[in-house]
């Protein structure tokens, strides 16, 4: 028997996001998961981008200090996991960039509760500002990369 639940939000154009978890009948946890494929806005040899994703790995924990409601999850107990390789990085070349955040619930209800839901799309909709906000990369859905055109009035 399969007690596992996993539900598709669309909340940005940019990035693939789901909620999930293992036992929807007794959750303690549940996962909120987004990817998308970053591109660097002006890539500089010199800049130590592993220091960029541990800093953007803190701003969302202090996010989810800030913003996580306590009446449905603990706010001291919870795990982020940012994933993103530096090593290949080059310009006009997309990077794969996933996140997922790990949170445990006081009340276990099942992720389709109305409650839970909004929470959890409110959550994700504050991490996405924060990845968003930062300086040096843009994400994408998708991988493929497409050269930016000249018009004729750029010449």
């Amino acid at each position: 028997m399969k007690l596992g639940k996993e539900l598709k939000l669309n909340l940005n154009t940019n990035y693939k996001t789901k909620i999930g978890t293992v036992n929807n009948k007794d959750s303690k946890s549940l996962y909120i998961s987004l990817s998308a494929w970053g591109q660097i806005n002006e890539y500089d040899e010199e800049k130590n981008y592993d220091s960029f994703l541990n800093g953007l790995r803190k701003k969302i924990k202090t996010t989810l200090n800030k913003k996580i409601n306590e009446n449905y999850f603990y706010n001291d107990k919870y795990i982020v996991d940012l994933d993103m390789r530096t090593s290949g990085f080059k310009p006009n070349k997309r990077s794969y960039m996933s996140c997922e955040l790990t949170l445990f619930q006081k009340q276990f209800l099942p992720i389709n509760d109305e409650n839970i839901l909004d929470n959890s799309k409110r959550i994700l909709l504050d991490v996405l500002d924060v990845i968003d906000g930062n300086k040096y990369f843009t994400f994408y859905k998708t991988k493929k990369y497409v050269e930016p055109v000249l018009s004729l009035n750029d010449e």
